[in-house]
């Protein structure tokens, strides 16, 4: 086989010994009798058995467990651990293109086989005198069957017994995962998966909700726990998402960073340093573009992680304004479509997007008997839309914008829909609007 073909075949099996998706994928899609490299035959059979034994990450001990068991009288030596360490220390990093790699290595095992032992048998046949048609025909389909085999890279299927192999892997894969926070431990009690890898969520609200607060707090806290995370901001300045984070950080108050910076004394001016020494460590980019494209975002963040960032949680606010969304189509259409890209985009890049979307106002808040009227899921217009393609959808209320004379700013965060968990649930945050700060609370919004 060519040297670019022994490559294609360390590349399955280093991503395979890394990473358990990788892993998985590798035990339902590959027969180690398809690699051409004697060591690389071997490798892929201990992985298969390390599978069938119900080890879920192999280990150098693992191959010297199952190696002996290799058929036949064949060479039996892989490389030994110094090759193992060199395919792991070369493919490092998990790849979501490792589903690519496998079927550009089937296909390629189905052109060797093409080119040697059918083309060879198709030449004996033709040859010999005594060939019939229907012999012909049967090393026809036969090569059909082959080609089908490499071709159908859309088929997924598994059956019960590769299903449970990959089960096994993937048990374990979530018990070493961490639970990816929302930065409110409230909001986290409530959550399954809280802001996971590959999945999009939309953070949603009447104009004055305080979504943007939210979002930048949030933002704040995941960075906080050293988590890479980006804001597109379309709606407000970075420096005006600076102020909140220092009037959070410092407490004083957003009217006196803004208006009356004049005012401020020497020990304000000693805690904003310090609160800026502090925001300056965190892995935390903010974007303030007043116009983006999905295209643009892409772009954003893939030129982010090469000058050494990586975020993994995104905050679009708002996501009505990009310009995908905001064209002339159908309003319903155009979100669902838009969304749908987020979800792919969120898979390719290993992400988790926050969509901050703004919704219809009729019918909701104050009502004439003094009460006031929550949205729900069902009441959004173009709640479909939206819901089909995320997995969360938080919905953000605070009593005080249509009753000013509260005491307590209470801020809910309803769980409006949750893919993988229960949902109508609610968590509670007390809010200072005037320095941007949400804590966690026991009280209750006064109308419940």
């Amino acid at each position: 086989m060519a040297a670019d073909g022994i490559a294609l075949e360390q590349t399955v099996l280093g991503h395979a010994l890394n990473d358990s998706s990788c892993y998985q994928l590798f035990i339902v899609d590959c027969n180690w009798l398809s690699f051409s490299a004697q060591n690389h035959r071997v490798i892929a059979y201990c992985l298969l058995q390390m599978a069938k034994l119900g080890i879920r990450q192999p280990d150098e001990d693992s191959f010297q467990l199952v190696v002996e068991s290799f058929p036949g009288d064949g060479d039996k030596d892989y490389g030994g651990a110094q090759y193992i360490r060199l395919l792991r220390e070369s493919f490092l990093a998990p790849t979501e293109n490792y589903k690519v790699f496998l079927d550009k290595f089937k296909l390629q095992v189905v052109k060797s086989k093409l080119a040697t032992q059918r083309a060879q048998e198709l030449i004996r046949l033709s040859n010999d005198p005594t060939t019939t048609i229907d012999r012909i025909r049967e090393l026809s389909r036969d090569i059909a069957a082959d080609c089908e085999q490499a071709g159908d890279t859309n088929y997924r299927f598994r059956d019960s017994s590769e299903l449970a192999d990959a089960y096994l892997v993937d048990i374990d894969d979530r018990a070493r995962r961490p639970f990816c926070t929302t930065g409110f431990t409230a909001l986290d009690t409530l959550l399954s998966d809280g802001f996971a890898p590959k999945q999009i969520s939309i953070l949603g609200g009447f104009t004055g909700m305080a979504k943007s607060t939210i979002a930048i707090n949030m933002a704040h806290r995941i960075s906080v726990a050293g988590i890479g995370t980006a804001l597109f901001s379309m709606e407000s300045t970075d420096m005006s998402m600076m102020d909140k984070l220092v009037a959070t950080l410092t407490q004083i108050e957003l009217v006196k960073l803004k208006k009356k910076s004049g005012e401020l004394t020497p020990d304000d001016k000693r805690n904003i340093k310090m609160a800026i020494e502090q925001v300056r460590k965190l892995p935390l980019l903010i974007n303030d573009q007043a116009s983006l494209s999905i295209d643009n975002v892409l772009y954003q963040l893939q030129s982010a992680t090469r000058r050494g960032h990586s975020p993994k949680v995104i905050f679009i606010d708002l996501f009505g304004k990009i310009e995908d969304v905001d064209t002339g189509e159908n309003l319903a259409t155009r979100i669902q479509k838009e969304c749908k890209r987020m979800r792919v985009l969120a898979k390719e890049l290993d992400v988790h997007f926050v969509l901050v979307v703004q919704v219809g106002r009729q019918g909701y808040g104050k009502t004439k008997g003094g009460k006031i009227k929550r949205p729900t899921l069902i009441d959004i217009k173009n709640a479909n839309a939206y819901a089909e393609e995320a997995n969360l959808v938080l919905l953000a209320h605070r009593n005080k914008y249509y009753v000013e004379d509260l005491d307590d700013d209470i801020l809910e965060i309803h769980v409006a829909k949750q893919r993988d968990g229960e949902a109508n649930s609610c968590a509670y945050f007390e809010m200072f609007a005037n320095t941007s700060t949400l804590m966690d609370t026991d009280k209750r919004p006064h109308d419940l």
